[in-house]
């Protein structure tokens, strides 16, 4: 384990991807690749003050004591061929299902890959409607006879063949552009869609995040209140950010007779879009469930979920805000002295159950 280091990352890349662990000090740490192209983890400062330890991935579990289904998860992230937030939620997810970390947490994720499923049919029917509305081609009969019937996937082909016809493409090439799109915007969404996709229901969380966390930060005069309001803040950054993405995208997708003719100078700004997005949002739904199950709560309890969101708080890179977060999250330390929360036993080297029970339970709400 390298010795503590300042953390002020310039792109998400560098940030790295937060991983779903169950372990206390471990939730929420962020993985990413080394210049060796290995992994390595960030380990949020276990004492006052910000900075990360670096760990190299694979001593992670004998730097830490670990669960049972953090071992699991932190094999699998270990086979996969890659650290993006779209590769450790996978990682997350086929962890979940095996129930090591409570009947909860398999429910979620078992709705998870469904709603990921919906979408995913979802998308592409309503992609072929889109390519088939550009060209002036109705579209109607296919919801009538159902696009998965046989009946409706012959009167798909046959209208997007003539629809490929009209845009001087082949009908291969054509269903290949849809496809393609219908991956990079299955998370997503379009802005028409009847059920909203995961990334834009987590930015519409996050906004109501901003909001609750701005209005009990406002109500509080306690040490954690300013801490609360610079987590809000952070917030609003972040909203704005990826609402601006969408915003972009969204504008794509209204023209989409040029983005298909010219899918060739597209397809780069909108993979990069889609990929941006799921950056920007990446680590937030943990912490909004987390903030949620705390308003239940006393206001002490609500004090020391402010401190816990704001050590793994998903600060933007310097390369994508005007602020320097980083530099004002230090600042905000040094102004509120505070003692962190034990989250492990060093002498025992025990794990606190009652807070593995407590992220299980999160875990288990989130979908």
């Amino acid at each position: 384990m390298r010795s503590l280091t300042n953390f002020a990352p310039s792109t998400f890349e560098e940030r790295g991807a937060a991983v779903a662990f169950t372990t206390p000090v471990l939730a929420q740490t962020r993985v990413r690749k080394d210049s060796r192209d290995q992994l390595e983890v960030l380990v949020p400062n276990l004492s006052e003050g910000r900075g990360v330890y670096v760990v190299p991935w694979k001593s992670l579990p004998l730097a830490f004591p670990m669960t049972v289904h953090d071992r699991m998860l932190h094999d699998l992230i270990a086979k996969a061929d890659g650290c993006s937030p779209d590769d450790i939620r996978k990682a997350v997810l086929e962890a979940a299902r095996c129930g090591l970390a409570g009947g909860g947490a398999v429910a979620a994720a078992e709705a998870a890959l469904s709603d990921d499923d919906d979408q995913r049919l979802l998308i592409n029917y309503q992609l072929i409607v889109e390519a088939l509305k550009a060209v002036g081609l109705e579209s109607t009969e296919i919801l009538r006879v159902g696009l998965t019937s046989a009946e409706g996937q012959k009167l798909t082909r046959d209208l997007m063949m003539k629809a490929a016809q009209r845009l001087a493409l082949e009908p291969t090439e054509l269903y290949g552009r849809i496809a393609e799109l219908a991956v990079m915007m299955e998370a997503i969404g379009l802005a028409t869609s009847p059920k909203p996709a995961r990334l834009r229901r987590l930015m519409r969380d996050l906004q109501g995040f901003r909001d609750s966390m701005t209005d009990w930060a406002t109500d509080n005069v306690s040490e954690a209140a300013p801490i609360g309001g610079f987590c809000a803040e952070v917030a609003e950054h972040t909203v704005n950010h990826a609402r601006t993405v969408i915003g972009q995208l969204d504008q794509a997708m209204a023209s989409f007779e040029l983005l298909l003719r010219q899918w060739e100078t597209k397809r780069p700004q909108i993979r990069k879009a889609c990929s941006r997005l799921s950056w920007l949002l990446d680590g937030w739904e943990f912490l909004i469930l987390l903030w949620s199950d705390a308003l239940t709560q006393d206001r002490h309890s609500q004090d020391i979920a402010v401190h816990d969101i704001f050590r793994v708080i998903p600060l933007l890179p310097r390369d994508e805000g005007r602020a320097d977060q980083s530099m004002l999250a230090d600042k905000l330390i040094s102004s509120h002295k505070r003692s962190v929360r034990a989250y492990v036993d060093w002498r025992s080297g025990q794990l606190d159950v009652d807070l593995v029970m407590r992220i299980e339970t999160i875990k288990g709400k989130a979908a």
